[in-house]
């Protein structure tokens, strides 16, 4: 059901560069599921979410789910608040014959997230 949520809060076609870059917009209205509760009179998008997104993003590249085996790092930088253009970029690695992937969240140029996540091998 996230998944789905998510998507549906895309702007754009996924885009792709030779280098195993993705790339993607999104934009989370104050209705979005995930706002519920985080928090009540001052909504911030979750870090779940966050990483959520990113993982969707790629998922758009492989073309099937990826199941998340570990969040290696993950930093938060800025809040992302309801109605905020965020451009998500992924690059995938494999790391110890694992799928990782390297994403960053970006709202006005600015970095708001990072994170490092590591999927299970296919």
């Amino acid at each position: 059901m996230i998944r789905e949520a998510i998507a549906e809060c895309a702007l754009d076609d996924v885009a792709f560069d030779d280098n195993g870059g993705t790339r993607r917009c999104y934009c989370f209205k104050p209705s979005f599921i995930g706002f519920s509760g985080h928090f009540p009179g001052y909504p911030i998008l979750p870090a779940f979410i966050q990483i959520m997104t990113a993982l969707a993003t790629m998922e758009e590249r492989k073309g099937h789910e990826l199941v998340l085996d570990s969040v290696k790092k993950a930093k938060f930088h800025i809040e992302i608040r309801p109605d905020a253009i965020i451009e998500v970029t992924c690059v995938e690695r494999v790391v110890l014959g694992k799928p990782t992937i390297e994403a960053t969240l970006r709202v006005d140029g600015r970095l708001a997230s990072e994170c490092t996540l590591v999927c299970q091998a296919p």
